[in-house]
Parts: C-alpha cells; sequence; structure tokens
C-alpha cells in the first residue's frame, strides 16, 4: 500500500539519507517564491441604480452607463437611489453631491428629464458618469370645466362629459360673450378659433340658427370640441314679429271716444285689423276721407307694407295729421345690422354636403368615404380686406380625427366687431 509523504517529511527524509552516505556531498539550497498579484478594486462605478416604484427600460449593470424609464403625467416627482461600489467613492447627481445608498426626491417636468449621475474615485480622481433619462407624459386631459355665457342659458346644463348644447337668444341678443375654463391649466382652449383670454371672447351671432365651436387642446396634443347650437329670434317672427298682428306697434290704432268708424263703409273687410284704424272722436263725418283712412282699402289682407294713418277730427273740424309706418320689424322696430364678415364661396376637396352652401347659413355636415384621412377646404370672403382662418391657422388642408365626426370651424373677420364663423362636420364613414 502506499502512502502519500508529505513534501516537508519527504525532504527530512531526504537529507537523512543524504547523510547516510558522508559528508563529502554538497547539498544546493532551493528557494521557492511565491508570486503575489494585488488586484486594484474599482471606486468609480455604480452598485445600484433605481427609482422607487418605477422599473428602468433595462437591468442594471455597472458596466451600463445608458438607462432610461417613463411615468405618467400625474407623477411629479421621483425617489431616486445611487450607490457607489465603495464607500470611499464621491456621487453626484446634476452636479449636487449626495449620500451613496439614500433615496432622494427629484421633482419632473412634463417630457423628458435628464439625471446626470457621476462616480468620482477619491484617491485618483477618476469619474464615470451615468446618464437616466425619466419621460414624464404630457397631460392628456382637454375637457372643460366650466362654460360660461355673458347671457342666455345652456341646454343640457353644462357637464365637463356633455359636448352638445343649446342655447335661445332674444333678438336684441346680436353678440354673445363666450367664457370656457379648462380643468388642466396646460391646456389651450379657442373659441371659434380664437384663443380665450380672461375676458372671453365676444362672438357676433346672426339671426335664426348658428353654431359656436369650443375646442380644447390638451397638453399632448389630443382635441376635445364643444358645441353650442345657438338660435337668435327673427325680428319677423315670433312674439310679436308680424307687423299684421293685432295690437302691434304703429299698425292698429284704437279710438277712446265719439263715434268709431271704419273707413269707406262697406269696403272695409272686418279681418283688416293691421291697416284699418279705429275711433274717431267727436263729430267727424262717416266716409270721410279726410278724416279716416284705410291702409289697404277694401282689400282685406293682413299685414301690408306701408300703413298710412290719419289723425282724429275734432268738433268736425277738418285738420288732419298724416303719418307714415314703413317696413317695421316686430314691436320693437330694430333693423338688424347686415354684416360683412361673410363668404361668396366655399368648397371642400371630397364629400357630399347636406345642402348648398349659402352666405347666410353656417353650419354644414358634410359626409366622406371611411379612408379619407384629410381634406382641403377652399373659402372665398365676399369683401377682399376680410381676413380668413381654419381652426385658428392659416393652413388650408386639415387632419381628420380618428374617430367618425371632426368638426371644422371657418371663421371671418371683416374688422374687429364684425365676425363670422362657418361650421364643417365631417362625418365619416365606418369602415
Amino acid at each position: 500500500m502506499l502512502t502519500k509523504i508529505p513534501k516537508k517529511g519527504l525532504n527530512a527524509v531526504l537529507i537523512v539519507s543524504i547523510l547516510g552516505f558522508g559528508t563529502s556531498y554538497n547539498l544546493p539550497t532551493a528557494y521557492a517564491e511565491e508570486t503575489v498579484t494585488q488586484v486594484s478594486q474599482t471606486t468609480n462605478t455604480l452598485a445600484k441604480l433605481e427609482i422607487e416604484g418605477i422599473k428602468l427600460d433595462k437591468d442594471f449593470s455597472a458596466e451600463i452607463n445608458q438607462y432610461s424609464a417613463t411615468v405618467e403625467n400625474e407623477t411629479n416627482s421621483i425617489q431616486l437611489l445611487a450607490e457607489g461600489s465603495n464607500e470611499s467613492s464621491i456621487i453626484s447627481i446634476n452636479d449636487k453631491n449626495i449620500t451613496s445608498g439614500t433615496a432622494e426626491e427629484y421633482a419632473l417636468q412634463t417630457g423628458q428629464n435628464i439625471f446626470l449621475i457621476t462616480v468620482k474615485d477619491s484617491s485618483t480622481n477618476l469619474t464615470n458618469t451615468y446618464t437616466l433619462t425619466v419621460n414624464r407624459k404630457q397631460n392628456s386631459n382637454n375637457q372643460l370645466k366650466n362654460l360660461n355665457l355673458s347671457t342666455g342659458k345652456l341646454s343640457p346644463a353644462f357637464s365637463s362629459s356633455v359636448t352638445e348644447y343649446n342655447v335661445q337668444l332674444p333678438n336684441a341678443a346680436q353678440t354673445l360673450t363666450v367664457l370656457p375654463t379648462a380643468i388642466e391649466k396646460t391646456a389651450v382652449v379657442e373659441v371659434n378659433g380664437a384663443e380665450v383670454t380672461e375676458k372671453g371672447v365676444p362672438v357676433n351671432i346672426p339671426v335664426g340658427k348658428s353654431d359656436i365651436l369650443v375646442v380644447v387642446t390638451a397638453e399632448n396634443g389630443a382635441k376635445l370640441r364643444y358645441t353650442i347650437h345657438v338660435e337668435r329670434q327673427d325680428s319677423t317672427s315670433g312674439k310679436g314679429t308680424d307687423s299684421a298682428q293685432p295690437g302691434s306697434s304703429g299698425s292698429t290704432q284704437s279710438g277712446s271716444g265719439g263715434s268709431t268708424q271704419a273707413g269707406n263703409n262697406g269696403s272695409a273687410q272686418a279681418g283688416n285689423i293691421g291697416s284699418t284704424q279705429k275711433g274717431n272722436f267727436g263729430s267727424a263725418p262717416t266716409g270721410n276721407s279726410g278724416s279716416t283712412q284705410l291702409g289697404s282699402f277694401g282689400s282685406g289682407k293682413s299685414g301690408s307694407g306701408t300703413v298710412t294713418q290719419t289723425g282724429n277730427s275734432f268738433s268736425g273740424q277738418g285738420s288732419t295729421m298724416n303719418q307714415s309706418v314703413a317696413a317695421q320689424q316686430g314691436a320693437s322696430g330694430t333693423v338688424e345690422k347686415t354684416s360683412n364678415a361673410t363668404l361668396s364661396k366655399l368648397s371642400v376637396s371630397t364629400g357630399t354636403w347636406d345642402s348648398s352652401f349659402n352666405s347666410s347659413e353656417y353650419t354644414y355636415h358634410i359626409a366622406v368615404s371611411s379612408d379619407t384621412k384629410t381634406v382641403t377646404i377652399n373659402p372665398t370672403v365676399s369683401y377682399s380686406n376680410s381676413e380668413i382662418t381654419i381652426e385658428g391657422g392659416t393652413s388650408k388642408t386639415i387632419q381628420l380625427d380618428e374617430d367618425n365626426k371632426t368638426v371644422i370651424s371657418v371663421r371671418v373677420t371683416y374688422d374687429d366687431t364684425d365676425r363670422k364663423t362657418y361650421v364643417l362636420v365631417f362625418d365619416r364613414a365606418e369602415s
């Protein structure tokens, strides 16, 4: 059986054996040199890089120097921890020294936030830099907090999630100031293409039906449109607006005493209330053409354009007073101002209109195919010194929204007080 003899024991046996041969042998001395390699420890790297509750785009490694992370817009700050590989290393973030291994809070702005993390070797002053990019998403809120009008009442009552409203205005309301407020301060709000100020945006309201378009653009570019359908009463219809209606101003006079006559006896119709004058005082003779006139002699029609009145004759005297009431608009007698901020023509590159264009009509629906991505709008002003803005800008080619309905405003400005907005609603067919 072989037994392994330790090296030192073997040497001793050899020496004893050799000594047994005599002292005439010289033994060389053997030396065992041990080589020691000293590995210097790197002290300018990170051992850990973390954002509390947020995952980096890749697992951390001391040899990888570029990292990124994405957070929602609601995240306005992060807790960032950087730990060095050696306790003696000096760490700074964006040129500010930090405590290794201790998380610190950093505010985030919308978009890119870059953090330069530098690790310095205290003995050699060698540095190593890591870059962390944190992307904070832009705000996507494009809703209104409220929608105020200088006159009139929204129907239904305002709600951030409701985008269609109706409002009834009297004929006297020629302008309406609209003041919408967005929920988020980062959103931009426009009324008929004009950016909203703290005083709101005044809008000229034509007689009849028209639309006011409120567009809210979120910080990330997402748009939300609110539409106010306005109906302003026509002065020639509705309450007290027909000049031939009983009791309308300047069309029917009633006497207060004496014998009442009806003009030329037998020729005036009883229904001709709008033009027959009643109530001659005193002893004015019957049928006297100098005392009582009919607006429409014997015609019996209502609503004659011009009514000629004859004053009352007192005590049988023949003196009269003539006056003419012409082309009155309703009981108020106001005359609608003519706007110069109109279009003479309006066409689009594609689509089928719900009705032919009319310069006094302000809202149109246009059907387009499901694959239509853009449309080009070609407006022509009635007066050459008018200005046109489409969606608040000068480009005539507009990108349609992804949904099936896109509302586009075409605003015509003649002067500071004369503006009109045409609204085009593009209805895309379902694919």
